[in-house]
């Protein structure tokens, strides 16, 4: 089986270590059929971000006519690289037909001598919307995975909802990394029949337990001190606000505990400047973004890993933290509660400074610690299995060309008899 996966989420020069788990699920697909990227670069990434590690980037923006960039990804995946052009922070309902726009002809290339059976995006709009606009062009199927935001929180936008929904609708199926997602795909109109829960998986020769003093001192974290990570994006959604407050209250109790908080993003100032205004400046290090190699040494050296977060799919991180033998304590979030267990994990509710701070410190007991000790994590390997055969079964027919007009013009829906 033949695979194009489009997403703007997956590595890249400027973000190594943004969606890695694409990279991993298009890795394992390669093992079992033939898979080819495409992964958008946004614009202002290209333009502002990092030129001095991104230096053949920014001599390709200077040349107009130059729309795409490629690469042999590791594995030898092949990744084309087009640049994603859209206006900032305005007309968002309208960025798919931009998304699109922007790799149609990187698309046409990649397919002319690659034929796809299918499509596949990551993020239901925009990257879905040009995964479906791909796959009509191409002739092949196309499925969506909805990580989580794209459905819970985009579609409060009442123009970017019609733009999900119909996504979600026109896709032959749609892949959700949760049961609590296919939930809420069935609500927003897409038929069960097409909707498959695809847990995602990690891989077992990066996340494995380690020694936790090895792991602290190839680190240069302390030998004795409680230590906790929270590993993301530094966005509002995460409420590292929360985090910063319920870590305060952790302080009083236990002085000697450190927070590393591991990411980058839009809200690192305004949380540098909580941490600085709570007195907290020696308890939590801002450590930046980790390469997913190094991952495992900082799982492996805490006690917990924390999650703060207000809306979430089902992060892999916490799958990541159990695999190498570290337990975790997350809100109350999405679908977390799918892979909890009484013995290595601990839920509090969205929100709530003083239930997380008491979590972190029940955290330390030593029953968690042994019960992540004894979780066996699902493989990327498992999840390439797992959507092969779901892509393998789906039989829904291709729309007609009518249909594909409809994408781009959505009131050709009313005048269809």
């Amino acid at each position: 089986m033949k695979t194009l996966f489009l997403s703007s989420v997956y590595p890249n020069p400027a973000s190594s270590v943004r969606g890695t788990f694409n990279r991993m699920l298009c890795h394992a697909l390669n093992e079992i059929g033939e898979v080819r990227v495409v992964a958008p670069l946004p614009w202002p990434e290209v333009v502002v971000g990092l030129a001095k590690r991104m230096a053949h980037v920014s001599e390709r923006t200077a040349k107009p006519t130059e729309d795409s960039l490629a690469d042999v990804d590791r594995d030898k995946v092949q990744v084309d690289r087009p640049v994603f052009f859209y206006p900032p922070k305005i007309m968002r309902h309208h960025y798919g037909q931009f998304m699109w726009w922007s790799v149609r002809k990187c698309v046409e290339r990649a397919t002319s001598d690659f034929k796809p059976d299918w499509v596949l995006s990551y993020w239901a709009h925009p990257d879905g919307a040009a995964g479906l606009r791909a796959a009509r062009m191409s002739g092949a199927k196309s499925a969506v995975i909805i990580g989580g935001s794209d459905v819970l929180l985009l579609t409060k936008d009442r123009q970017r909802c019609e733009q999900i929904k119909r996504v979600l609708i026109q896709s032959d199926a749609v892949l959700t990394v949760c049961d609590g997602l296919k939930e809420r795909v069935i609500d927003l109109g897409v038929p069960a029949e097409r909707v498959h829960t695809l847990y995602q998986g990690i891989d077992p020769d990066v996340f494995s337990q380690r020694d936790q003093t090895g792991a602290r001192q190839r680190l240069r974290l302390s030998a004795v001190d409680p230590v906790f990570v929270w590993v993301g994006r530094m966005v509002s959604i995460k409420r590292l606000d929360v985090l910063v407050k319920a870590f305060e209250m952790v302080a009083r109790q236990r002085p000697d505990a450190k927070l590393y908080l591991l990411g980058e993003g839009a809200g690192e100032r305004s949380t540098r400047e909580l941490v600085a205004a709570s007195g907290l400046s020696n308890s939590v290090v801002f450590v930046g973004p980790v390469q997913q190699s190094q991952l495992p040494d900082w799982y492996g050296a805490a006690d917990a890993t924390l999650l703060s977060s207000e809306s979430e799919g089902l992060p892999n991180v916490l799958r990541e933290s159990l695999a190498c033998g570290t337990p975790w304590v997350s809100t109350n979030v999405g679908s977390v509660q799918e892979i909890a267990a009484a013995d290595h994990s601990i839920i509090v509710p969205v929100g709530d400074a003083k239930s997380l701070a008491n979590g972190i410190l029940q955290s330390l007991e030593s029953i968690y610690k042994n019960g992540a000790a004894n979780y066996r994590a699902r493989t990327w390997n498992d999840t390439a299995v797992d959507l092969t055969n779901i892509m393998s079964v789906a039989d829904r027919p291709r729309e007609t060309p009518r249909d594909v007009e409809m994408i781009a013009r959505p009131e050709l829906q009313e005048t269809r008899s």
